[in-house]
């Protein structure tokens, strides 16, 4: 069957690659029957075109195929469309073929002969994790395109979708609260709204609130004249004035003192500041984001932070997920991170091994998006030679990688994960074991004891 575009504006882009013919077109026209549009090829010359063509949301592949392998369009998807979902059709014979292919990062394989609607219902749960809201195209203060749901911030639909409302915020100056775990990447999402907006040609200020001493929280945001305190030997500008006709980002949010929520507050409310120990009203044109890992429902119950302020702060709320909850951005993120080290360190280092992005699959990541960028930091650092290896990440002893290349029983597989949770936890903690146990949830004394069953070092 000749390939063509079936697919309507913001539809789902699936490929379909199965070089028997009555499959092919059963599968396909039951995928349409459904409403899903599905460009389907019989070979491996033919998907590798499809894949030149521009992204993919899904790709649903035979393990054997008459020019080649699944396994190798597999390769083909993860270099070209990083993080593009791929789904294996394969006889009994060529499971474990699958199944080395799921631990690389295939998302799920169907065994044939298989029942139509269980297919259908795979292909469909697959899809419900992709954004399918029509992409929109805003231009960017470098003068490229960006499209919202293109996946930017990552493949998962949870980043997706924050890219979507990124776009919708182009031309309005909101106030945006952005929450989620340490390490998420808040200030990345601060950022991508700013240079996303009609602002991007302004500056864009990063306070962290948590950092500034208490008594001068103040005179941090809103500056000070001289004399205006002891040791004010002259006027300060504050980081409101700095961020005129640009974005102000206030990080850990939740850590402003409850006496300068207040003047936060008037700010907010009347785009206007006065300096410390000043009598001059300064009108401002900034816009405020603003992030915190704390509960603030928690802080409002507790009164610990304004509940009149949350509101003006929550005009748009972005909640970042955390990594273990969007595992398909693990991939794409490890890839971007080894090329930026790579290219900061000046090394010849093309990528990560498939046993490699195995392991960062398997692995927890209690600190979210910069632990993985700090493990694969040490990771380029300490490669020797052109692809990341297992070994170089930390993960697993030599034995336990050996063994993780075949199918393993329960108790293997929960002491591999144990044994990665807590070296994920070691690096995360620099070595710290008393930091490490309480990312844990474990006294000191266990988690002695667990390294020394596991021989783990720090």
């Amino acid at each position: 069957m000749t390939p063509s575009d079936n697919h309507t504006n913001g539809a789902p882009r699936i490929l379909l690659v199965e070089d028997d013919e009555i499959m092919r077109l059963s599968l396909e026209d039951r995928l349409r029957l459904e409403g899903i549009p599905v460009t389907s090829v019989s070979d491996l010359a033919a998907a590798r075109r499809e894949l030149a063509n521009g992204s993919l949301d899904l790709v649903i592949t035979d393990v054997r195929l008459p020019d080649g392998s699944g396994a190798t369009l597999f390769e083909d998807v993860c270099r070209q469309l990083p993080g593009t979902p791929v789904i294996l059709i394969t006889a009994y014979v060529s499971v474990p073929e699958a199944v080395a292919l799921i631990k690389a990062g295939a998302v799920d394989y169907i065994t044939k002969p298989f029942d139509i609607e269980v297919f259908i219902s795979l292909v469909q749960r697959t899809l419900s994790r992709i954004s399918d809201t029509h992409l929109v195209e805003l231009t960017r203060a470098d003068g490229g395109k960006f499209r919202a749901g293109s996946g930017v911030l990552g493949r998962s639909l949870a980043m997706r979708r924050i890219e979507e409302v990124v776009a919708r915020l182009k031309d309005v100056d909101s106030s945006v609260l952005i929450t989620g775990e340490s390490g998420t990447g808040k200030e990345v999402v601060a950022r991508f709204i700013h240079n996303n907006s009609r602002r991007a040609k302004g500056p864009f200020v990063a306070v962290n609130c948590a950092a500034m001493p208490i008594g001068l929280v103040e005179s941090e945001l809103f500056g000070h004249e001289r004399g205006a305190f002891t040791g004010a030997d002259r006027r300060r500008i504050g980081r409101f004035e700095l961020a005129e006709g640009g974005t102000l980002f206030l990080d850990e949010i939740a850590e402003i003192p409850r006496q300068v929520q207040v003047k936060l507050l008037r700010v907010l409310q009347e785009r206007k500041i006065e300096r410390v120990g000043g009598t001059e009203s300064i009108e401002l044109d900034v816009r405020v984001l603003a992030a915190t890992q704390v509960d603030l429902a928690e802080a409002l119950a507790e009164n610990r932070f304004r509940s009149d302020l949350y509101w003006r702060l929550n005009v748009i709320h972005i909640d970042i997920s955390p990594l273990r909850e969007r595992r398909e951005d693990i991939l794409y993120l490890s890839r971007n991170f080894v090329v930026e080290h790579a290219h900061a360190m000046e090394k010849d280092i093309t990528g990560l091994s498939a046993q490699a992005e195995a392991c960062l699959l398997g692995m927890p990541f209690p600190g979210n998006v910069r632990e993985l960028k700090n493990l694969l930091e040490r990771a380029v650092a300490l490669c020797a030679g052109k692809q990341i290896q297992e070994h170089d990440l930390y993960i697993l002893e030599p034995e336990v990688a050996d063994r993780s290349a075949g199918q393993l029983s329960l108790k293997e597989t929960v002491k591999e994960s144990e044994s990665a949770a807590i070296r994920s936890a070691l690096v995360h903690s620099d070595g710290s074991v008393s930091k490490a146990a309480e990312t844990l949830d474990i006294s000191r004394k266990n988690l002695w004891e667990k390294m020394k069953r596991y021989n783990i070092k720090r």
